[in-house]
C-alpha cells in the first residue's frame, strides 16, 4: 500500500535527531568523509615534502649523516608490504601516483645510502631492528582480518608504520651534537604527516 504524505513527514520527524533540529537536515556522514579526506591529502603531502627534504639534503650534503638507515629501512618495508594492492586493484591516479613515490623513493635513499657509506653514522643508530619487525609480524598473523598474503602484509605494515621514526628518534637522541635544518625539517615533517595521516 502506498504511504501518505502524513505518514512520510512523521516517518522524518522520527529520523531526525538533536543536531538535526540544531542545525538543520544535513548529512553528516558525508561531511566527516569528506573532512577526513583533507586530513588525509595533508598527511600526504607533509610526508612528501618529508621525502622531498631528505632527498634535498642527501643531495646537499653529499652525505647521509644524520639519518638513521634502520628507518628508511623501515619505512620500505612500509611502502612494499602495503602497496601490494597496486597489482591486484583499480586505482586512481592519485593514488597510485603517491605509492608509486614513495616505493621509489624508499629505493632510491637505500641506494644512497650504500653508495654514501662512509659518511653513515652507524654509532648513533642503534636501534634493534629484530625487536620492532619481530613482534609486528607476529601480530599481524595473529590479528589480520583475512588469512591471505596480501591481508598479512598490508596488516604488517600498518603496525610497522607507527614504529618507522624510532630509530630516527633513538639517532637524533644519540647525536645532539649536530643538528641539520634538513634533518630536523624532515623528521618534523614525517611527524606532522603520521598526524594527520
Amino acid at each position: 500500500m502506498g504511504e501518505t504524505p502524513e505518514t512520510v513527514v512523521k516517518t522524518a520527524a522520527v529520523a531526525m535527531d538533536s543536531m538535526d533540529k540544531l542545525h538543520g537536515t544535513t548529512n553528516f556522514a558525508n561531511f566527516t568523509a569528506y573532512s577526513w579526506n583533507v586530513f588525509r591529502y595533508v598527511g600526504d603531502y607533509l610526508h612528501l615534502t618529508g621525502i622531498i627534504v631528505l632527498l634535498m639534503t642527501i643531495a646537499k650534503n653529499q652525505s647521509v649523516a644524520g639519518i638513521s638507515r634502520s628507518t628508511q629501512f623501515m619505512y620500505f618495508l612500509v611502502f612494499v608490504t602495503r602497496y601490494l594492492d597496486l597489482f591486484d586493484h583499480s586505482q586512481t591516479a592519485y593514488l597510485v601516483f603517491f605509492k608509486l613515490t614513495y616505493i621509489g623513493t624508499s629505493i632510491i635513499v637505500l641506494v644512497l645510502f650504500n653508495q654514501l657509506d662512509k659518511t653513515y653514522e652507524r654509532r648513533h643508530d642503534t636501534c634493534n631492528l629484530a625487536v620492532i619487525i619481530l613482534p609486528c609480524a607476529t601480530a599481524a598473523v595473529l590479528l589480520t582480518n583475512e588469512y591471505s598474503v596480501l591481508e598479512i602484509l598490508w596488516t604488517f605494515s600498518e603496525f610497522i608504520e607507527g614504529f618507522a621514526m624510532v630509530p630516527q628518534y633513538i639517532f637524533c637522541y644519540r647525536d645532539k651534537g649536530s643538528r641539520d635544518w634538513g634533518t630536523s625539517l624532515y623528521v618534523v615533517s614525517l611527524g606532522g604527516y603520521r598526524v594527520f595521516y
